[in-house]
């Protein structure tokens, strides 16, 4: 591994061969199995992110000492790979995963965010920041190994693209903007984003670099943001305005749609879309924050009813979807679920209760 590494934090992986191929979209709703991948006590530590091979990325605790680790289950097994902070830091994480188990991700060191790209046979290759910043962070790879996300310093936050080829490239904004963050990159490398405008917030499309374009929001909202596209070039994010929060999903041919929400809610997003056009992410419902899935046939599907064994958790988001159709969802024990943060710290210190979890859903047929 790389000379300038130190304690033990970082990437973890697990790799889950023959697992069962995804079938038809259909007016049915899919039904999924359900396997635990990893428990922690803050689910920003968890699993973040899946490719299609249904390897899983995400980042262990900054408190396990140098020689532990997390434990990562699938129905294959445990495999894990593990990165260790760069030199002056305590901290690494891994925010996605190409096909070729090409890591991007960041780590911190006394004073800087240091975004990097990772392989099995290569290490740590960093991310160079555009000029004067001091941090930075990717967001998303593609099968090119093309990766983007964010530079920022006191010039501002901006979009970028990194390429082995051209290094890294600002990816412009709109006029009277200093603000931007691409959010993923598809395999055509065209890119989503958010750009702050005096308007508010506005989704964007880069077909090329400086080639920028403004997807609007919902009608009568006063902001949007993008999450997720995919190979189709189908974006979904989520509108704001006075009526709420409403996921949306934005084609070529039909521009943006609301896609609604869980019955008895008023609030949802997508956190991101798969090559078949399923769409995932939360929304709020008559029983309080559920994961969905949303399909052209079947529409918007709270994912606690598609189970085919209860698992003893509620689904409250679903946040990665590959081309098998499976999601990495995020459970929390029934009676925390609608709790405050601050209610919910004091339940597990009282109570102890099991702790919140991420799991693997795949279609069962």
């Amino acid at each position: 591994m790389h000379s300038n590494v130190s304690s033990l934090l970082g990437i973890v992986l697990v790799a889950t061969a023959g697992l069962v191929s995804y079938g038809q979209i259909s007016k049915q709703p899919t039904t999924y199995t359900a396997v635990t991948v990893v428990g922690v006590a803050d689910t920003a530590q968890g699993p973040s992110a899946l490719n299609n091979l249904g390897d899983v990325i995400g980042r262990a605790s900054r408190y396990f000492t140098a020689g532990s680790g997390v434990t990562v289950r699938s129905r294959a097994g445990t495999q894990m790979n593990q990165l260790r902070a760069l030199a002056g830091g305590d901290y690494s994480s891994a925010s996605a995963i190409n096909d070729e188990g090409e890591v991007a991700g960041a780590a911190n060191t006394g004073e800087s965010i240091i975004p990097f790209v990772w392989t099995l046979s290569g290490g740590v290759q960093h991310i160079p920041l555009l000029p004067g910043d001091n941090c930075g962070r990717p967001v998303s790879i593609n099968k090119h190994g093309n990766v983007v996300g964010y530079s920022s310093g006191p010039n501002g936050v901006k979009a970028v693209l990194w390429t082995a080829g051209a290094g890294i490239q600002e990816l412009g904004t709109l006029s009277g903007s200093s603000y931007s963050r691409a959010r993923d990159i598809n395999d055509s490398n065209e890119i989503v984003g958010t750009v702050k405008t005096a308007s508010g917030d506005r989704t964007v499309l880069w077909a090329t670099v400086g080639n920028v374009r403004n997807l609007g929001t919902l009608p009568g909202d006063t902001s949007s943001e993008a999450t997720a596209i995919n190979n189709a070039g189908d974006v979904v994010g989520y509108s704001n305005g006075p009526r709420g929060t409403r996921a949306f999903l934005w084609t070529r041919a039909t521009g943006m749609q609301n896609l609604g929400v869980l019955p008895g809610g008023n609030f949802s997003r997508a956190l991101d879309i798969n090559d078949a056009g399923e769409v995932i992410g939360t929304s709020t419902s008559s029983s309080g924050e559920r994961a969905f899935v949303w399909t052209r046939g079947a529409g918007m599907q709270d994912l606690n009813d598609a189970l085919m064994t209860d698992v003893g958790v509620v689904f409250v988001e679903a946040h990665a979807i590959n081309n098998k159709g499976q999601i990495l969802v995020m459970g929390m024990e029934r009676g925390e679920v609608g709790m405050s943060d601050q209610t919910r710290a004091h339940h597990h210190n009282v109570c102890a209760p099991a702790p919140e979890a991420t799991y693997l859903l795949t279609p069962a047929r």
